[in-house]
């Protein structure tokens, strides 16, 4: 399967190129980055444009864990050329989410804000927890590197949303300043901490009467995300169209 990386020079991109090579059956068709040169860059053997419009190579899917800025740019090359894609981006706004929709009406496109194992193993767990433990209180903590832009992370948001499948009531609470900043019945705090090389922790904490359940995710490499999206990209292989997740990617083995 040739694979096309967008955001190659990126931290993820660079997980990606690991993944795939030390997969027989993967192989990295061409990078994009807006870091490269106008002109393209020889990266070994692979190529990397600025604009993904200038490629020339063909390949079987795409993967992109860059910039929302590229998503518009991905989504179109993939129609083209008609293969699948799988798209790891967060702070993607509901225009975008909505030029992802429309397009996996002819394409397959895997949309996920974490494509780790792991933290989908997770949303299951927090919702079970989140039914069992009525009355408790939740906060929700995540840690990123200090390079990271949106905040808070698109997986703490995946995770709330899990939650609120159990109990429609909850709603979020961004960090708390001031005097009067007493939580609420169904509020659910988001503390977002950026710094260093931080990979991805995710801590969701019960707090009740005399006793606390903290439910975390500890990232320990950016390899753990790319795994994810190469499988991810293997089950999108065959389907004709629609949009998918994590969740559908794991119930598959």
């Amino acid at each position: 399967m040739k694979i096309g990386i967008v955001g190659f020079y990126g931290k993820l991109g660079k997980a990606n190129l690991e993944v795939i090579k030390e997969d027989e059956k993967a192989s990295v068709a061409f990078g994009v980055s807006r870091s490269a040169s106008e002109k393209g860059d020889d990266f070994g053997e692979i190529k990397v444009y600025k604009s993904i419009y200038n490629v020339k190579e063909e390949c079987d899917g795409i993967i992109d864990f860059s910039n929302r800025s590229n998503i518009e740019s991905s989504v179109k090359f993939a129609l083209d050329k008609n293969i699948p894609l799988v798209i790891g981006t967060t702070g993607l706004t509901r225009d975008d989410e909505e030029l992802i929709e429309d397009a996996s009406r002819v394409i397959p496109i895997l949309l996920s804000h974490n494509t780790g194992f792991g933290i989908n193993v997770l949303l299951d767990l927090v919702k079970e927890a989140c039914k069992l433990l009525n009355g408790f209180d939740i906060e929700i903590i995540e840690k990123h590197h200090n390079r990271k832009e949106d905040a808070p992370s698109g997986t703490s948001k995946m995770i709330f949303n899990s939650m609120k499948e159990a109990n429609k009531n909850l709603y979020a609470n961004f960090g708390r300043t001031g005097i009067d900043s007493k939580r609420k019945t169904d509020e659910v705090g988001f503390h977002s901490v950026r710094g260093g090389t931080i990979i991805s922790d995710h801590d969701v904490i019960f707090a009740g009467n005399n006793e606390v359940i903290t439910i975390s995710h500890h990232a320990e490499s950016d390899k753990s995300f790319a795994s994810g999206a190469l499988k991810a990209l293997y089950y999108l292989k065959e389907k004709e169209n629609g949009l998918y997740d994590m969740k559908e990617v794991l119930n598959n083995d």
